[in-house]
């Protein structure tokens, strides 16, 4: 399989008339079968890159006299397209899917026609550094960009990792939460034993909202409670670490024993009041953390900020780091973040600092085992 220039040796003047009616200008030829008497087929196209895609393809699929990829040709779009492609997982979240198509859209928009070989990292690190955007939003793209370029260098298509040592801050942004006491007042202040219930499960357990609303009854096992559905539309978490089981806290316990007691196993655990067999809806849970501020500020001198619902998530990991000493593993364990690193990055700042606590740990177990040197 070759690919030609059809409009290399002509005049200008022929070239510039080609060029105008957008004609064809490269053809791939190749033979249908092995030896001189296969047939041979023709293709015309206009892109040369999508010329040599095909060929790029043969020599893949190690079909004879398939000349090896050359990097001239290959694209930035290529190597999305094969990354967006290899990633493509039917049981990941629909928003997911959506927010990586946008981000790799808005890579594309930039450099999908640029062969790779045209850019270089100074080029690409400007970009990152636009401004009107936010850093997450930059963040993002430059990860799919980063991923693109490594699939293409794990593939041998491209030589380098052009995004290697671009790093954009999203520098620390505090998330508003509440600490214990205020959440327990909080709690302690909702009548129904339903919200209790509702609360104690984003704000002491770190479930996501839509995890939250997804619940069944039969999701609460001897203590435990199953993460099984992300609420997005789809039967499964948003990542797979997202799917987990979490140990009811001891204080909460009684509220999800008696809220869900007597109810059918495939009854949503926190059911619509005004839709029967429905879950409650987004704004049901928001009105609840609302109303619960409401009555725990009443009569209080140092009143209780209102946070918004997501904040209870940011609450579960601050209580659960900065009061209880957990570490970053098990916290994240129990928030579903697919890496530890993704804890790391949001709330590590709120971990124990320093090697204090850890050697006073380290003392308190060994005791007065050791020996005098």
């Amino acid at each position: 399989m070759t690919v030609h220039d059809l409009w290399a040796g002509l005049p200008k003047a022929e070239v510039a008339q080609k060029r105008a009616r957008n004609a064809p200008r490269w053809q791939r030829r190749w033979r249908e079968g092995v030896g001189r008497e296969a047939p041979q087929r023709k293709q015309a196209y206009k892109e040369h890159q999508k010329a040599q895609a095909y060929q790029d393809d043969a020599n893949q699929m190690g079909l004879p006299r398939a000349q090896a990829i050359r990097a001239a040709s290959v694209t930035v779009g290529t190597l999305l397209d094969r990354h967006l492609a290899a990633k493509a997982d039917p049981g990941s979240s629909p928003n997911t899917i959506s927010t990586d198509l946008h981000h790799a859209g808005v890579v594309r928009e930039a450099f999908g026609d640029r062969v790779v070989t045209t850019l270089d990292t100074t080029e690409i690190e400007i970009w990152s550094r636009r401004p009107g955007l936010a850093a997450s939003s930059r963040k993002k793209q430059v990860e799919i960009l980063r991923a693109a370029f490594k699939r293409g260098v794990h593939d041998r298509l491209v030589d380098a990792d052009l995004t290697d040592g671009i790093v954009v801050s999203l520098g620390h942004v505090e998330r508003p939460y509440w600490h214990s006491g205020e959440l327990m007042a909080v709690i302690a202040a909702t009548p129904k034993v339903a919200d209790k219930a509702l609360l104690g499960v984003l704000g002491l357990m770190g479930v996501r909202s839509g995890e939250a609303r997804s619940l069944l009854v039969g999701h609460l096992v001897d203590g435990r409670l199953w993460v099984r559905n992300s609420g997005s539309g789809t039967d499964t978490t948003k990542t797979r670490a997202s799917r987990r089981r979490l140990p009811v806290p001891e204080a909460m316990l009684p509220w999800l024993l008696e809220h869900s007691y007597g109810r059918p196993e495939s009854a949503h655990l926190f059911e619509s009041p005004r839709k029967p067999g429905h879950p409650v809806g987004k704004r049901y849970v928001s009105d609840v953390v609302t109303r619960g501020v409401t009555r725990a500020n009443a009569g209080r001198s140092e009143r209780i900020a209102r946070i918004n619902v997501h904040g209870l998530r940011h609450t579960f990991a601050a209580i659960a780091l900065s009061e209880a000493g957990g570490d970053i593993l098990s916290v994240s364990r129990a928030l579903g973040h697919s890496k530890p690193s993704t804890t790391l990055n949001e709330y590590g700042h709120l971990a124990p600092a320093g090697l204090e606590p850890l050697m006073a740990r380290i003392d308190g177990l060994v005791g007065g085992n050791g020996t005098a040197a």
